[in-house]
C-alpha cells in the first residue's frame, strides 16, 4: 500500500524514492494506520523494495490479502500521477467504507466516478465479480486494468486468453476490448476487436500508446472498421477438423454427438464453423456450438420444410443446461441475451441463401449445408465456399455503434 492515514486522520503517501535519513524521520515521527481496518502499519523500503506501507502484524484486512508486487505498485503510482497531470479529481488507494473496499485509483471524469483496478495477480472469478457488482451499486464504473506482462502472444493476431483474462473484457458485443498497461515502459495498450476460435485462443488487434500522449477523458478505442482475421480463422479451422479427433477424451459428447449423426471432424459442413457477431459469449468454440445447432434443427430438415427460432433456441439451451454448450463469463461487457450470437448465426444462414424468412421467427430450408464425403472434397468445398461468402462473412463482423 502506497497510502496510509495518521493518528489525526490525516491521509498520507509515501513518496517513490526516500533516502535513509528520510526514511528513518518517517519511521520516528509518526505512526501510521490502515485506513481499512485502522490497525498499526510500518514503512517498508530499501534498496530493491519500493516504499510502502504493511500491516504490522498478521491481519485479516481485505487491502492486505494480495500481495503487491513492486510493478502492481509502480503500476498504481503512474497510473495516479498521469489523472493527475490530467488535472483529474483523483485518490490513489481510496477506501470506500460504504462497500468496504478500496479501490487502487479512485478518479472523477466528466461528472462519473470511476475505480481504476490494475490487476498484475489472478483473484477468484467470485472476488472480481463481487468486487465489480460492489462498485456499481454505489454508481462507480469499474475499470479493470490487466498486467501487460501476463499477455501471451503467438503471432501478430493470435493471442491466449486464460479464463481470468477474459474476465476484464469491456465494451459491448459489437466493441469488445480488454485494457492493459506495463509501468516500466509506461504504455497502455488495449486488445480489440476480440475474435474467440475457441476457449483460450483469439484473434484481435493489439494497440499500443504512452499514457504521455493519451487523454483520460477520450480513451475508449476507435472501432475496427474491417475484419482482417478471416484468413487465419479458416488455417485454424482446417487444423481443428484434421487434428480435433487426436485431443479428444473417449467419452466426449461432442465427438459422440458426431458418430450418432454419421459426421467426422474433416466432413462437417462447410457453413459450420464461421465467425458471427457475439460469439465471445459462448466459451465453446464456434464450431461445436454451431455444429450441435445443425445435428439438432438442420441435418433431417428437407428443402421446403420449416425451422422456427423458437425450436433452434431451446434445443441450444437444452445443451447448454446439459453443459455440451458452455457460456462464458463476461461481468463488464454490456448485456446481451446468451442467444445473441446465434440469431447472429441464423441471420448468417439467411444472408447465404441456405434458409429464407417464411414468417415472423420462422425459415423455409433453401438447401442443404454442405457435407462433404472425405476431408479432400471438404478442402475444395471450403475453397468455394468462402470465394462466393467471404465478403459477407467479414461484413457481418466488422464492429459498429448500435448495442
Amino acid at each position: 500500500m502506497l497510502t496510509a492515514i495518521k493518528k489525526d486522520g490525516t491521509w498520507i503517501t509515501l513518496p517513490e524514492k526516500m533516502p535513509a535519513n528520510v526514511l528513518a524521520k518517517w519511521r520516528k515521527s509518526e505512526n501510521y494506520y490502515c485506513p481499512c481496518c485502522k490497525t498499526e502499519m510500518s514503512i517498508k523500503a530499501g534498496n530493491v523494495r519500493i516504499p510502502h506501507f504493511a500491516h504490522k502484524s498478521n491481519s485479516s484486512c481485505r487491502a492486505s490479502s494480495e500481495p503487491e508486487s513492486a510493478y502492481h505498485l509502480m503500476g498504481k503510482r503512474k497510473l495516479y500521477q498521469w489523472f493527475l497531470s490530467h488535472d483529474c479529481q483523483v485518490d490513489l488507494e481510496a477506501y470506500l467504507p460504504q462497500i468496504k473496499k478500496r479501490a487502487d485509483i479512485l478518479v472523477t471524469i466528466g461528472g462519473y466516478r470511476f475505480a481504476v483496478e490494475f490487476q498484475c495477480s489472478v483473484i477468484p472469478e467470485n472476488e472480481f465479480i463481487e468486487r465489480t457488482r460492489a462498485y456499481q451499486s454505489v454508481g462507480i464504473k469499474p475499470i479493470w486494468i490487466l498486467a501487460a506482462k501476463s499477455l501471451k502472444r503467438k503471432s501478430m493476431h493470435e493471442f491466449r486468453l486464460s479464463g481470468f483474462q477474459w474476465l476484464f473484457v469491456t465494451g459491448s458485443c459489437h466493441h469488445p476490448f480488454l485494457w492493459m498497461y506495463c509501468p516500466e515502459t509506461d504504455r497502455l495498450s488495449v486488445l480489440k476487436n476480440l475474435t474467440p476460435f475457441s476457449p483460450r485462443v483469439v484473434f484481435a488487434e493489439l494497440t499500443t500508446a504512452s499514457l504521455t500522449i493519451l487523454n483520460p477523458s477520450r480513451l475508449t478505442p476507435k472501432k475496427s472498421s474491417c475484419f482482417p482475421f478471416l484468413p487465419f480463422w479458416r488455417y485454424k479451422r482446417k487444423v481443428w477438423c484434421l487434428h480435433r479427433v487426436k485431443a479428444a477424451r473417449r467419452s466426449d459428447p461432442f465427438l459422440k454427438g458426431l458418430y450418432l449423426h454419421h459426421i467426422t471432424p474433416p466432413t462437417i459442413p462447410i457453413e459450420i464453423g464461421v465467425p458471427v457477431r457475439g460469439m465471445l459469449l459462448i466459451e465453446t468454440p464456434t464450431i461445436e456450438w454451431q455444429a450441435w445447432i445443425y445435428m439438432d434443427v438442420f441435418q433431417e430438415k428437407k428443402p421446403g420444410e420449416k425451422i422456427s427460432m423458437d425450436d433452434i433456441i431451446r434445443f441450444f439451451k437444452k445443451r447448454t443446461k446439459n453443459g455440451e454448450i458452455k457460456l462464458r463469463s463476461l461481468p463488464l461487457l454490456h448485456e446481451k441475451p446468451m442467444v445473441y450470437p446465434v440469431g447472429q448465426y441464423i441471420q448468417l444462414l439467411e444472408d447465404m441463401g441456405c434458409i429464407s424468412k417464411a414468417e415472423e421467427e420462422v425459415f423455409k430450408v433453401e438447401k442443404r449445408l454442405s457435407l462433404p464425403s472425405n476431408s479432400d472434397e471438404g478442402q475444395m468445398m471450403e475453397r468455394i465456399f468462402y470465394n462466393e461468402h467471404k465478403t459477407t462473412i467479414e461484413k457481418g463482423n466488422i464492429q459498429y455503434n448500435q448495442d
